[in-house]
């Protein structure tokens, strides 16, 4: 059986991993990826191509337009790609915009974002709250150990986080909406309050971890913050912090984005191929098990 042809396009540290393990499933060809392992053909042009790709395998996406982010500052646009995929070929990537799915559709390709698959969002809870830990190793002026900790929200990734940080000697504490979230994180030995209760509370913490998508530490509540507290704010863009507010009242806040590809590639890298693996499998192109 002919093995199934890979395209893997741009990307950070994660890319090279994710090519690598999906050489173990069949011909990998890289482009803008610098890689130097024996088991992928790194190009240095897309016409070096020997064959079409039955996947087109892009990274993380940063914006909702179609060129590619690529490692040295170095942009693809989507539109040279589509020539080198085969008919009915697989274009996967994470957070795709509307506008790449859109473009891929309209030329017959299967579009498929597998950020979106439980499997991965499950496993790169990991590797962020690790890289959460170690940016507060870094930043802190004091141990992690025996300092408070605030966690706001409390889903996939702020489980990890509270967890990790529990067990680093942290006293963590965790806000959220939902009651159930909040009975949880009871059940687990944390502290909890409902998030209308925030402002009474954010000045105790040494450290603040934030996970909810949406805007919670505005002007008003970053200026009950401690001056000495640390903020980490673990949420997509826009994430939800006020970072110019935050500089106007020398707030230390760090907007954490793409922890995975920065503390853990090669790990962060196979949690995507796998993922990669599974979207091939599900639609029955070919068995790359």
């Amino acid at each position: 059986m002919k093995k199934t042809v890979f395209l893997c396009v741009g990307g950070d540290a994660r890319q090279i991993y994710m090519g690598r393990k999906l050489a173990e499933y069949g011909k990998v060809y890289t482009y803008r990826i610098f890689d130097s392992s024996p088991n992928v053909v790194s190009l240095d042009s897309l016409d070096k191509m020997e064959e079409k790709a039955d996947v087109l395998v892009l990274p993380m996406m940063s914006g909702g337009e179609l060129e590619i982010p690529c490692q040295r500052g170095a942009e693809v646009n989507c539109q040279d790609l589509a020539p080198y995929l085969r008919k009915n070929a697989i274009v996967t990537g994470g957070r795709l915009g509307t506008r790449l799915i859109e473009y891929f559709s309209a030329l017959g390709f299967e579009v498929a974002d597998y950020f979106k698959r439980e499997e991965l969002v499950v496993k790169n809870c990991i590797p962020t709250a690790e890289g959460a830990l170690q940016l507060a190793m870094q930043e802190l002026a004091t141990t992690v150990f025996g300092s408070r900790t605030l966690i706001i929200g409390y889903g996939r990734v702020a489980k990890a986080a509270a967890a990790l940080f529990k067990a680093a000697g942290s006293e963590v504490a965790c806000t959220a909406r939902k009651l159930g979230a909040l009975a949880e994180a009871e059940n687990s030995g944390l502290k909890a309050f409902h998030i209308n209760e925030l402002f009474g509370h954010i000045g105790r913490y040494d450290l603040i971890i934030n996970t909810a998508p949406s805007m919670i530490l505005d002007e008003a509540m970053l200026e009950a913050v401690s001056k000495d507290t640390l903020i980490i704010d673990l949420a997509s863009k826009p994430g939800g912090v006020d970072f110019e507010a935050a500089a106007r009242l020398n707030k230390r806040a760090i907007q954490a984005l793409s922890l995975p590809g920065k503390v853990a590639p090669i790990t962060s890298g196979e949690i995507i191929s796998e993922a990669v693996k599974n979207i091939i499998n599900e639609r029955g192109v070919k068995n790359v098990t």
